[in-house]
């Protein structure tokens, strides 16, 4: 039987409340502590998000608070499709505290379920809705095999699957292997079948699998115009 693998974010969940508000106040934070006023655009997060290579928000938040004193509003054009965080690293000479900025975002995503956090606030991650169509999901059962590589950590990953209504019984998270290792889809145990993803990392993650094994998987990337409900329905067909 072949699989349907879902990325979460952006697929399964809209996260334009809950990641992306975390990503755009994380990095002001960091922007301000340099002294920078900056209003990052959830729009321009978006863009880089997807153009980009960023296993999680966190390198995607120190990729905007190295490159916006560099490029100001020209960074997401300035930045190259399918490069990470090293790039503007390079060019600025420069890299950030990994640890500061979990500890910021985290607050702001998890807030008091973070044990960690920097100050009490209820957590972005409680705006976050479903997208899927879980009804969808129960008839794939029959026909496909499940699961989910996600670049959100266990406990994100369950916040996840409350707001859904809905639980995997096979998923790899981010403290078991990072997108766009294909490794992702050993520790899944998946062979063949579709991923539907969102992001230039998912469809990375896809093209090193198929590399590697010689073959395996078909990427399905859903946006504006095509969202996993429509996938699923064609699938199903």
């Amino acid at each position: 039987m072949s699989w349907i693998v879902f990325d979460v974010d952006g697929v399964l969940i809209d996260v334009n409340g809950s990641y992306d508000v975390a990503v755009k106040r994380t990095v002001e934070q960091l922007l301000d502590a340099m002294g920078i006023t900056y209003r990052l655009d959830l729009k321009d997060i978006r863009r880089l998000r997807i153009k980009g290579i960023f296993p999680d928000d966190f390198d995607l938040c120190e990729a905007f608070a190295l490159g916006l004193p560099e490029y100001g509003d020209d960074l997401v054009e300035k930045y190259p499709n399918g490069e990470d965080v090293s790039w503007i690293r390079k060019i600025r000479g420069i890299s950030m505290k990994r640890s500061t900025i979990k500890d910021i975002f985290n607050t702001y995503y998890l807030g008091n379920e973070f044990d960690d956090r920097l100050f009490d606030t209820e957590g972005l991650y409680t705006r976050e809705k479903g997208i899927v169509d879980t009804d969808m999901l129960k008839e794939a059962e029959s026909n496909f095999e499940l699961g989910v590589i996600t670049g959100r950590d266990h406990l994100e990953m369950k916040l996840a699957e409350d707001v859904m209504g809905y639980r995997f019984e096979r998923k790899v998270t981010r403290d078991m292997a990072v997108k766009p290792d294909p490794c992702c889809f050993d520790r899944l145990g998946a062979d063949q079948g579709v991923y539907i993803g969102d992001t230039e990392t998912d469809r990375r993650l896809v093209e090193e699998y198929n590399k590697k094994m010689g073959k395996g998987f078909e990427f399905y990337r859903v946006d504006g115009s095509c969202d996993v409900n429509q996938v699923l329905a064609e699938l199903l067909d």
